[in-house]
């Protein structure tokens, strides 16, 4: 049995059996999670926010990334990953420090962000809200 549909202007057929093959096969790789960031931008510029996946090789795939206006809030993903791996990485321009890096547990971790000093030009600090 197929399924059937367009994505854009490209035919799009999916067999069943295929699919339930691919979604089988995920759990072969270890345990997974999902992961969210609730981030509420309190800064008065546009933040950037990204969460990526640490892969064994050192590197890091990106899973999802949003733009926050001032004032704004948005949930960031959810995004399915390797269990422990997911971190989410919040950053302004200007900043005059590194992005913000931190873990994430499973689940939606909340944060607010806020600037510190100079309105729009000192470093942004990052404040975990919840449990």
């Amino acid at each position: 049995m197929l399924l059937r549909g367009r994505l854009g202007r490209r035919p799009l057929a999916v067999g069943v059996a295929g699919s339930a093959m691919a979604l089988g096969s995920g759990g072969l790789a270890g345990c997974q999670q999902n992961y969210g960031a609730d981030v509420r931008n309190m800064t008065p510029q546009p933040v950037f926010v990204q969460i990526s996946e640490s892969m064994s090789n050192g590197g890091a795939a990106l899973r999802a990334r949003e733009r926050l206006g001032p004032g704004d809030r948005k949930l960031v993903g959810p995004v399915r990953t390797r269990e422990g791996r997911a971190s989410v990485t919040i950053d302004t321009l200007p900043n005059p420090q590194a992005p913000v890096t931190l873990p994430l547990r499973p689940g939606v971790n909340s944060f607010n962000v806020r600037q510190r000093g100079d309105a729009t030009g000192g470093p942004i600090e990052i404040e975990e809200v919840g449990p």
